[in-house]
């Protein structure tokens, strides 16, 4: 049985390594996205892993980085604003269009992974993980269209189509396992976890999640 702490980035005991990296997953995902990274292989482009699990720690000092303007916080159309001058409920409402609060991301699953690849990203480019690298003409325009293809078969689906959160395509998630971490996932301990916190934010987060964790979750999509 998976438990509420498992499914907000506190319990990492039964995640294991993805592949030869030091990303952790959920061992079902890990074993569909092999399966998926081979086929990618045979159709000639590598499929490569930018982010996987996410521990509670890890999604706070990514929340608390843009919030404190360290890290770019992108509007709808993903160019990058600035927050310092919003209430803090705007800010956290802004922020939470790319980025998770702790306790109510998918990557806290094990199940979900952000993903492009390498033999198709040009040389010299960043990897920025935006929509327009999915564009037509766009370096992972055949990425974006394999994807929609095949990862159905492998039991995938892309959980954040932009209608209600950004959109993300780079973001897959295994849905059978994801789907039990959503039934198990408790709103009040997650709740009660982020308010233990010292964080500023930690209490206009709560207040943002009450109408909106079930977007953050993909629940809605």
């Amino acid at each position: 049985m998976i438990s509420s702490l498992e499914c907000i980035g506190l319990d990492e005991s039964r995640l294991v390594k993805l592949f030869a990296t030091d990303f952790l997953a959920d061992s079902d995902a890990a074993a569909a996205l092999n399966l998926l990274v081979n086929k990618a292989l045979n159709d000639g482009f590598s499929f490569d892993i930018a982010s996987a699990y996410r521990s509670f720690s890890r999604q706070c000092a990514i929340f608390d980085a843009k919030w404190n303007g360290l890290r770019p916080v992108l509007d709808e159309r993903e160019q990058p604003i600035d927050i310092s001058n919003l209430s803090a409920a705007e800010k956290v409402a802004v922020i939470c269009r790319f980025s998770a609060i702790p306790c109510f991301s998918r990557h806290h699953f094990g199940t979900d992974f952000d993903i492009y690849s390498k033999s198709l990203l040009p040389v010299g480019e960043k990897l920025k993980l935006t929509a327009y690298e999915y564009e037509k003409d766009s370096y992972f325009y055949p990425l974006g269209l394999w994807l929609t293809e095949n990862l159905n078969s492998f039991g995938f689906i892309r959980p954040y189509s932009g209608k209600n959160m950004g959109y993300e395509p780079w973001h897959i998630s295994y849905e059978e396992k994801a789907q039990k971490y959503l039934n198990a996932f408790s709103f009040d301990a997650a709740v009660a976890v982020l308010l233990k916190t010292s964080y500023p934010w930690a209490k206009p987060c709560v207040d943002f999640a009450k109408n909106n964790y079930k977007k953050m979750l993909g629940i809605i999509c």
